[in-house]
């Protein structure tokens, strides 16, 4: 199936508005009904479908007046237990067109999609006549929609018409933890307390450039370097990757301590190997003094690496934040925690971060991850394969 749509870019991220015809998004799309599971980890995002309010739906869609002007919401590519569905042939398409901001959607004619919200008012024409199926919706449309962005959208829409349980909003939300102990944080609300502290604070080197995009989009691969935006998920992932090697397992751990109201769920309850490198600050929920280090890094990275990068530099793309969160871990592990970090970024400088060799296809991140370790002193010449020597000579780097 192939949908004509208008790409709409908003503070949150971009999506596409579209039209489809009721019956093929029943076809194409599921939703996810918020539960716990046997071991208590919440699922889903949405509340149980109401067989009376689907049925109440279904008489006013197949009335004179039936109207439904506002959006559907829909998370392309991502399946029931919102995870990203990776294999390519089960994911939505966007292909550029002759008209600016009109693209075209190229939809596998299979289950595809989650509703975000909007699943009453879709379900609802399974009630209906079957000729109703022809009537279109709108809807608007994020492609790789990360799974708390599901769930923060759909509670903020839905705070302000039905009332959503309040233990279940902050659930949901992640990062919404204003009335939640800070000891109690997980690494992933952490991690996305963190990402949107960098991106609103005005004195953040990341201010306003950390944005939602697609993980697998091949459109608009390279922006202005006045306008590029980082992924947040690639930001949430890296700064979990100094606090935690199984951020799934704290956070079921987390979730199991619940003998009173907060009980002693908080971080300390769990356990501390001396790995990842940060997280003895996690546990001892010293953030601010990890949002420090990650500032002074990243502050070091935009004043000699983003400030001068071309606008088709990789380093300006998501793998270039998740090979630099993998340089910084690699930087406190060998060097320590430093004030500044200027001394190990001026020795990356003068790599070519535009040249074709770290293309996004053909391993580009682990071609630049090596390149970076070696010129930094992290491993040596004997790590380095040939095509990464032949890299170094071309552009005039000393690999002795």
């Amino acid at each position: 199936m192939n949908i004509s749509a208008i790409k709409v870019k908003q503070p949150l991220g971009e999506f596409y508005i579209a039209k489809i015809k009721a019956g093929d998004l029943l076809k194409i799309s599921t939703s996810s009904v918020a539960r716990y599971d046997k071991d208590g980890n919440l699922k889903g995002n949405q509340r149980p479908l109401d067989t009376k309010r689907l049925k109440a739906i279904a008489n006013f869609i197949m009335s004179d007046e039936m109207s439904f002007p506002t959006s559907i919401l829909i998370a392309a590519n991502i399946d029931r237990e919102g995870g990203i569905i990776e294999k390519q042939n089960d994911r939505w398409i966007v292909e550029k067109t002759n008209i600016t901001d009109v693209f075209n959607l190229v939809v596998p004619d299979k289950i595809s999609s989650l509703i975000i919200d909007g699943q009453h008012r879709l379900n609802a024409f399974n009630y209906a006549d079957s000729s109703c199926k022809e009537i279109e919706l709108v809807c608007s449309i994020f492609i790789d929609l990360p799974n708390p962005y599901q769930a923060y959208l759909f509670a903020t829409i839905n705070g302000n018409q039905k009332r959503v349980d309040k233990s279940l909003a902050l659930e949901l939300f992640g990062y919404d933890v204003e009335n939640e102990p800070q000891d109690t944080w997980s690494p992933e609300k952490l991690a996305v307390y963190l990402t949107r502290k960098f991106n609103f604070s005005k004195k953040s080197p990341l201010y306003q450039k950390i944005k939602l995009a697609p993980l697998y989009s091949e459109i608009d691969e390279i922006v202005n370097k006045e306008q590029w935006l980082l992924s947040t998920a690639a930001m949430v992932e890296g700064i979990m990757s100094l606090i935690s090697s199984n951020p799934q397992k704290d956070r079921d751990m987390l979730a199991m301590k619940r003998n009173s109201i907060w009980g002693d769920k908080t971080r300390q309850i769990l356990s501390d190997n001396g790995k990842p490198v940060l997280r003895y600050l996690y546990l001892n929920s010293k953030d601010n003094e990890l949002y420090l280090i990650l500032e002074n890094f990243f502050w070091s990275v935009k004043t000699i690496l983003w400030d001068n990068a071309t606008e088709n530099s990789i380093i300006l793309k998501t793998i270039g934040i998740s090979v630099l969160f993998d340089i910084l871990k690699s930087i406190l592990e060998n060097y320590g925690i430093q004030k500044s970090f200027d001394l190990y970024i001026n020795k990356i400088k003068d790599v070519d971060y535009s040249n074709n060799y770290f293309s996004l296809s053909g391993g580009g991140k682990t071609k630049l991850r090596r390149i970076l370790k070696f010129k930094l002193g992290l491993i040596s010449k004997s790590d380095l394969l040939d095509s990464d020597i032949k890299f170094l000579e071309e552009n005039n780097i000393s690999i002795i």
